[in-house]
C-alpha cells in the first residue's frame, strides 16, 4: 500500500509521496521491497494515489530491484482494504499486504508458519506498543485468535498492549467480504464485520523493529534507530562510522558515529557533524557549520554558522549562514532561511519560501501552528486569537453545522477570545447565535430550547465544543478537528454566505426560571443555603435560581474562607458548572456520596433506569434495586456516556451535569423527606451496607462513611476540598 499522502509530514511530502522519502540514501518504499526479497516475494502490486508517477518513475516495473511490480492507481479514496481491492484480478492466491510508507524487518517466513499452522483466512501481524491509542488494538486469545479489535481506542479503553502494524497474510476469498462502490477500511470496517460473522482472524505478535513513520518525530527516530543497528536490513548492516565512497569530508572538520554522509556530501573543514545526522547526497556543509540528530535531503547548502538541532532539512534547501533551526522543525524542498533566522521547535517551512533575514516565525510559513494543539477534557486548548479563529474553522469544516450557538465566560480574555471565533464562524458561512456571557449548563440549557445544531463555549484558553445533544464531542472528532488544524484543510474565508450575528437575548432568565422549577418543596421546610463558586458569573446564576425557587442564601467565592454555621447546608459548585457536592457541620459529601446522591436524585425523579459511566461506583446498584429500577453502565470515553444520556434520558442528563439544577432537585428531595444532609447520609450508608455483605459495593460504602469530618465539624477551608471542586 503506497498511497498515502503523508498530512503529518509536511513540507516534507508536499511534492514528494511518503513512500519516497529517503532512509539513508533509499526510500521507504525501496526498503519494503528489499524485505519482501528477502523472502522469495517477487511478485508485487504496489496501490498508488498520492503523486502517482513519483513511485511509478522511480521503480518502473521492478526489474532493477529483482522483482516483477504491478500498479493500481486509486482515482478517489477508497480506504485501505477498498485500495487492496482494485488488485483483485492480481491477488488469486495467498497474500501479503503490507505499508510503503513504513519500516520494519519483521520475519515474514516465521509469521506465515503462524499462518498456515491456524487455517485461518486472516493473520494480522501484531506488535507489543506501551501506547497502543495511536494505533489499532487487537485482543487475543492463549492460541492467538482475535477476540476484539479496536481502531485507535480512547485511553479508557485501551486493556491490551497488542497494536495492528497494518501487516496481513490473507486469503484470497475474503476480497469477496470487500465492496468496490465504497470506501472501506481493514481495521475499522473489514476485521469488526469478520468478527461478528464468525470467521476466524488470528494475530502473530512479531520480534524485530516496526515503526509507522507517521511524522517528523518518527523520521528522525527511524533514521536514528536505523544507524544504531536496529533495523535489520540488506544496506543497512553499518556500522556507520565513516563517510561513504565518494564524499569529501576536508581535514579539520569533526566527525560523531554514529551517522550517514552520503556519495557526493562535501563537508568543509571547521565543520560538526554530530552523531545521528544524516546528510544526503551532494549536500554542502560551510565551515563553522554544527549539525546534529538532523536529516538532510539531497542538495542541501548549509552556510557558515547554522546550527541545525534534530530537524529536516528537504531537497534543495538553504540554510543561511548563522541561521538556527531547532527541534523538528522543517524546511521543504528548495526553501530558503536567511542569514541569523530562527526555525523554532515545530515550526515549519513550506516549499519554495523564504524566511527573511534575522526573522523568527512563530507560525508555520504558509499554513499550520507552531505548537501541538490539544484537547484537554473535550475543550480544544487556545493560545492567541488568531489560532482561535482557526480552530473554529477546522470544528466547522468537522462538525458541519448550519447554525451555531456561542457562549463566553465572564472575563476579557474570553471576551476577545470569543470575538476571533465569531469571525471565524462567521467567516465559514455559519449562521451564528451570539449566547452571551453564559455557563457550559446554561449554554447547554439554550442549545436545547434554540434546537441549533451545535454549541461552542469560548473561555479563557479554551474553545468547548457541543453536539446538538449537549454531548461533548467524541475523541474521534477531536482528532479529526486537531489534523484540520495543523493542516488547515478547510474552505477558505468568506467562500461562502457570510450571515450576521444573531442575538440568542437573555439566557439566564430562562435558565434561572427552569432551574428554580427544580425546588418543588415548601422552601421553609429548607435549611438556609451557603453557596460558593469561585466563577462570578456562575455564582449569580446559581444565587438568582436559588432565590427565585424561595430559598435563603448566602454566597460566597473563596472556598477557603467558607464555614458552615449550625443549621446551614453548604453547595460548592465546580469550575465548570456542571457538578455540585454538599456539605454541613458534620462533614462534606465525597465523590462516592456525590454519584449516590445523583442516582438518588434521578430515583426519586421517577428514573427506573440510571444511565451511568463505567467509572461510576457500583454501589449505585443497590440503592437502584430498592426503587425496583436498574443502572446501565456506558463503557469507552465520557463523550459516549453523555451521549447516550442526552438521548434517553434529559432529566439526567441535566442532573448529572448541572450543578445548580441537581442542587436544587437534591434539596427538594431532602426538604421533602424531612431529613437533613448528614441524616441522609446515615440513612443511605446504613441501608447500603446492610444489603451487600461485605462485597465491593460494601467496601466502596464503608469508604464513603469513613470520609466524614471529625466530630466537632467545621469550614470548608480545606485544600482536599479545592482540590476535588477545581479538578471536579
Amino acid at each position: 500500500m503506497a498511497g498515502g499522502e503523508g498530512s503529518r509530514l509536511r513540507p516534507l511530502t508536499c511534492d514528494c509521496p511518503k513512500p519516497m522519502l529517503h532512509l539513508l540514501g533509499k526510500p521507504l518504499m525501496e526498503r519494503a521491497i528489499g524485505l519482501l526479497h528477502k523472502y522469495d516475494i517477487h511478485e508485487i502490486g504496489a496501490t498508488l494515489g498520492y503523486l502517482p508517477e513519483a513511485v511509478q518513475d522511480a521503480f518502473q516495473d521492478g526489474e532493477r530491484l529483482g522483482v516483477r511490480l504491478r500498479y493500481y492507481i486509486e482515482q478517489s479514496p477508497l480506504g485501505t482494504a477498498g485500495s487492496v481491492k482494485q488488485a483483485e484480478d492480481f491477488l488469486n492466491e495467498r497474500f501479503i499486504v503490507l505499508s510503503g510508507d513504513g519500516a520494519t524487518d519483521f520475519d515474514l517466513t516465521a509469521a506465515l508458519r503462524f499462518h498456515e499452522s491456524h487455517g485461518g483466512p486472516v493473520t494480522i501481524v501484531l506488535k507489543k506498543c506501551g501506547a497502543p491509542q495511536e494505533y489499532g488494538m487487537v485482543v487475543t486469545d492463549c492460541d492467538g485468535r482475535i477476540r476484539s479489535f479496536h481502531e485507535k481506542p480512547g485511553r479508557c479503553d485501551v486493556y491490551s498492549d497488542r497494536i495492528n502494524t497494518g501487516i496481513y497474510i490473507l486469503e484470497p476469498e475474503i476480497l469477496k467480504w470487500i465492496p468496490s462502490d465504497r470506501p472501506y477500511d481493514f481495521g475499522h470496517d473489514l476485521f469488526p464485520a469478520l468478527l461478528e460473522a464468525g470467521v476466524k482472524l488470528y494475530g502473530w505478535t512479531a520480534e524485530g523493529y516496526w515503526c509507522d513513520v507517521g511524522d517528523v518525530s518518527a523520521y528522525l527516530q527511524v533514521h536514528a534507530d536505523a544507524l544504531e543497528g536496529k533495523l535489520h536490513l540488506e544496506g543497512l548492516e553499518g556500522p556507520f562510522n565513516a563517510p561513504c565512497d565518494g564524499a569529501i569530508v576536508e581535514e579539520g572538520c569533526t566527525i560523531e558515529a554514529p551517522c550517514w554522509i552520503a556519495p557526493g556530501a562535501h563537508i568543509c573543514s571547521g565543520a560538526h557533524i554530530g552523531a545521528y545526522s544524516a546528510v544526503g547526497e551532494n549536500c554542502f556543509v560551510a565551515s563553522g557549520a554544527s549539525i546534529k540528530r538532523s536529516v538532510l535531503f539531497p542538495g542541501v547548502r548549509v552556510e557558515a554558522g547554522a546550527q541545525l538541532r534534530g530537524c529536516v532539512a528537504g531537497r534543495g534547501a538553504v540554510i543561511g549562514e548563522g541561521a538556527q533551526l531547532f527541534e523538528e522543525s522543517c524546511v521543504g524542498s528548495h526553501s530558503i532561511v536567511g542569514a541569523r533566522a530562527v526555525l523554532p521547535p515545530g515550526v515549519k517551512l513550506w516549499p519554495e519560501k523564504s524566511l527573511p533575514e534575522g526573522d523568527r516565525p512563530e507560525e508555520n510559513i504558509v499554513w499550520g501552528l507552531r505548537r501541538e494543539q490539544r484537547f484537554a477534557a473535550g475543550a480544544l486548548q487556545l493560545e492567541s486569537p488568531s489560532q482561535a479563529a482557526r480552530s473554529v474553522s477546522a470544528c466547522i469544516a468537522e462538525m458541519k453545522p448550519r447554525e451555531l450557538l456561542l457562549g463566553r465566560g465572564p472575563s476579557t480574555v474570553a471576551a476577545a477570545l470569543w470575538h476571533a471565533v465569531a469571525a471565524g464562524a462567521m467567516a465559514q458561512g455559519v449562521q451564528l447565535i451570539d449566547a452571551g456571557v453564559c455557563s457550559l449548563p446554561q449554554l447547554r440549557h439554550s442549545l436545547s430550547a434554540l434546537h441549533t445544531d451545535a454549541a461552542m463555549l469560548v473561555e479563557d484558553a479554551s474553545l468547548t465544543p457541543l453536539l446538538s445533544s449537549g454531548a461533548r464531542i467524541p475523541e474521534k472528532t477531536q482528532r479529526a478537528i486537531l489534523k484540520l488544524c495543523e493542516r488547515q484543510d478547510y474552505a477558505g474565508p468568506f467562500s461562502g454566505i457570510t450571515r450576521a450575528i444573531q442575538s440568542a437575548g437573555r439566557t439566564d432568565i430562562a435558565y434561572i426560571a427552569d432551574a428554580a422549577a427544580c425546588f418543588e418543596a415548601d422552601p421553609l421546610r429548607a435549611p438556609e443555603i451557603a453557596l460558593c463558586a469561585q466563577n462570578s458569573h456562575l455564582l449569580s446564576l446559581a444565587e438568582q435560581s436559588f432565590v427565585r425557587a424561595g430559598l435563603r442564601v448566602r454566597c460566597e467565592w473563596d472556598p477557603d474562607q467558607m464555614q458552615i454555621a449550625p443549621g446551614e447546608l453548604g453547595v460548592l459548585l465546580s469550575d465548570s458548572g456542571e457538578q455540585a457536592v454538599f456539605a454541613d457541620p458534620q462533614g462534606r459529601m465525597d465523590e462516592v456520596q456525590r454519584q449516590l446522591a445523583c442516582a438518588w436524585t434521578a430515583l426519586e425523579a421517577g428514573e427506573m433506569r440510571l444511565i451511568l459511566p463505567v467509572y461510576a461506583t457500583r454501589a449505585i446498584d443497590a440503592l437502584a434495586q430498592r426503587y425496583g429500577a436498574h443502572a446501565m453502565y456506558v463503557a469507552g470515553e465520557p463523550a459516549a456516556w453523555m451521549g447516550a444520556l442526552a438521548e434517553k434520558s434529559p432529566r439526567q442528563f441535566a442532573i448529572q451535569l448541572d450543578g445548580i439544577r441537581f442542587a436544587l432537585r437534591f434539596l427538594s428531595r431532602l426538604a421533602e423527606s424531612g431529613r437533613s444532609l448528614d441524616q441522609w447520609k446515615k440513612r443511605a450508608a446504613h441501608r447500603h451496607r446492610g444489603r451487600q455483605h461485605g462485597g465491593r459495593a460494601g467496601a466502596v460504602q464503608l469508604l464513603w462513611r469513613g470520609n466524614r469530618a471529625p466530630a466537632g465539624g467545621a469550614g470548608l477551608n480545606s485544600t482536599h476540598l479545592c482540590g476535588m471542586i477545581r479538578g471536579s
